[in-house]
């Protein structure tokens, strides 16, 4: 989940920048159930947006459909199987090291879920929608210039390898985890944390309203990531993990050996 850009982590709250310090949109409740696997990450095509075939202004889809949408505090609607258009791939086969904690099988869907969560993000972030972005991952996880960006009628294009790892570790957090979230003044109460590899070099493109367009350097080689978080079965975007907090090797708080393989 590097197009949380977890080395850029935010001190303080994205929704206030967006939001003007206004009232927001309540967020839909997480949900914390067992996963079964399942074959599709999307809502149904026979639901009330069935009529949506590419990315619609909120106000031109069914009632029913909006209606749908409106907790997510979007402007526009995607169609039911956005993901498959975007070509979502499934995780990497997980390593799982969590000494049967968590079924291997239930990992891989974590993982999965993870990468459909990305594709909802490079959605979102494509198309400015802003308040969109709090249904995908915490708010420390939303870096700064890209708010800028979208809240000023932009838009941001976030490249595959910002979005899907090229290897996946699942680990317990564990006492040593959480005094390295601690440390980092980042929630603590994870479970389960990804660890996994993005590779670099690799650079996002933010583009303005007028159509300026310049590049963020995510990574300039392969990088491993901390992605801490909860499983999310949501009513409208399917099967999530939503992330909450974040770090890499390279940080000098000093990051659980085991996750970088010392």
């Amino acid at each position: 989940m590097v197009r949380r850009n977890v080395a850029r982590l935010l001190a303080c709250a994205w929704m206030l920048v967006a939001s003007g310090c206004g009232a927001l949109t309540p967020v839909p409740a997480a949900t914390h159930a067992t996963p079964e696997v399942r074959a599709s990450p999307n809502t149904p095509a026979h639901g009330p947006c069935a009529d949506v075939i590419t990315t619609t202004r909120i106000e031109n889809v069914a009632l029913a459909c909006q209606q749908l949408w409106l907790p997510y505090g979007v402007t526009a609607v995607p169609p039911a199987n956005e993901l498959q258009l975007l070509h979502v791939p499934d995780a990497p086969a997980v390593v799982n090291m969590t000494d049967g904690a968590v079924a291997d099988a239930t990992a891989q869907h974590w993982a999965n879920a993870s990468n459909w969560d990305s594709g909802w993000w490079k959605w979102a972030q494509a198309n400015s929608q802003l308040f969109m972005l709090r249904n995908l991952v915490g708010p420390a996880l939303i870096p700064v210039a890209e708010v800028d960006a979208i809240q000023n009628g932009g838009s941001v294009d976030q490249p595959d390898c910002n979005l899907y790892p090229i290897s996946t570790e699942l680990f317990a957090v564990g006492d040593a985890g959480r005094a390295y979230f601690a440390r980092k003044h980042l929630p603590t109460d994870d479970a389960y944390v990804f660890v996994v590899v993005y590779r670099g070099p690799c650079s996002e493109t933010v583009k303005t309203v007028d159509g300026q367009t310049s590049s963020i350097v995510d990574f300039t080689e392969n990088t491993t990531v901390f992605t801490p978080g909860v499983f999310r079965r949501d009513p409208v975007l399917g099967d999530l993990w939503f992330a909450d907090a974040g770090g890499n090797c390279q940080d000098p708080l000093g990051p659980p050996p085991a996750w970088c393989g010392r």
